[in-house]
């Protein structure tokens, strides 16, 4: 059985939404990297975790404090870490 190609035109014709994004809906796109988001995967060993923590408690932003001990919570349980 062979399965149709669509090309990326149609594709797009199909899909909900407006093709390309209006410019207020692009912002949160178009915006630069901050640094790279640490997963739990990333976050191997006990020293990792506390560098990680560290960092987030250094910056002053309570929302990036807070989403660090939820990424650090994680890590811990997937990786069997004491914390």
């Amino acid at each position: 059985m062979t399965r149709p190609r669509y090309t990326l035109s149609e594709l797009l014709a199909e899909a909900s939404g407006e093709y390309p994004l209006p410019p207020e809906q692009r912002e949160w796109v178009d915006a630069p990297a901050v640094g790279r988001e640490l997963l739990p995967e990333d976050l191997q060993t006990a020293e990792a975790i506390a560098a990680f923590l560290a960092h987030a408690e250094t910056s002053g932003d309570l929302d990036y404090i807070e989403h660090a001990r939820e990424v650090a919570a994680q890590a811990r349980a997937m990786h069997g870490l004491e914390g």
